[in-house]
Order: C-alpha cells, then sequence, then structure tokens
C-alpha cells in the first residue's frame, strides 16, 4: 500500500530523484576520461620493468623531472600523457625488437 495520495506533485519529486541520481552517477562516471581532469585522476604509472630510469616515478611531476634531466631544459608547460609517453618511447632504443 502507497502511504497517502499518489498526486502529481510527488510524482514530481520521485521523477527528479531519479533524474538527480542518474545525472550524479553519469558525471562520476565520465569525469575520470574527461581530457581537463586526466591529471586529477591519475594515482600512477607503471612503465616495464627494464626502464629502471623510472623507478619510483609514479607521479606526473616526477616523471617531467625524469624527462628534463634526459632532454635537457624544457619549456614550462604541461604536457599531455600522450606526449610523455611519446618522450619515453623516443628515449629507448628499439634495436632488440622491445615493444613499448
Amino acid at each position: 500500500r502507497v502511504p497517502g495520495e499518489v498526486n502529481l506533485v510527488k510524482s514530481l519529486k520521485v521523477a527528479l530523484g531519479i533524474l538527480i541520481i542518474v545525472l550524479t552517477s553519469t558525471a562520476i562516471a565520465i569525469a575520470p576520461i574527461v581530457s581537463i581532469l586526466e591529471n586529477f585522476f591519475v594515482n600512477g604509472v607503471k612503465f616495464a620493468d627494464e626502464l629502471r630510469i623510472f623507478i619510483g616515478a609514479q607521479q606526473k611531476r616526477k616523471i617531467l623531472a625524469v624527462l628534463e634531466a634526459y632532454y635537457g631544459r624544457m619549456k614550462e608547460t604541461t604536457l599531455s600523457w600522450e606526449m610523455i609517453l611519446k618522450m619515453v618511447r623516443n628515449m629507448f632504443s628499439h634495436d632488440e625488437g622491445y615493444e613499448d
């Protein structure tokens, strides 16, 4: 049994509650894949074990420090993860057939 009478106001409250839940869960699911927020949701990076230069560099600022030491002075800019991974690939020889 429904406690009380079902009317338009109560139906709208239920619909609004469901809409809020759906919008909140959609925002939680989509937020980590938005490129502007990618640095906020990364909590660690794993490189191949044979790349010993990156041991202990699990944060973006530490990885940027390693890249700056390798490439020399770099502009003060925020690099995307795509650019960072491209720079890391170019640091190592591919003569032995190692995959990235």
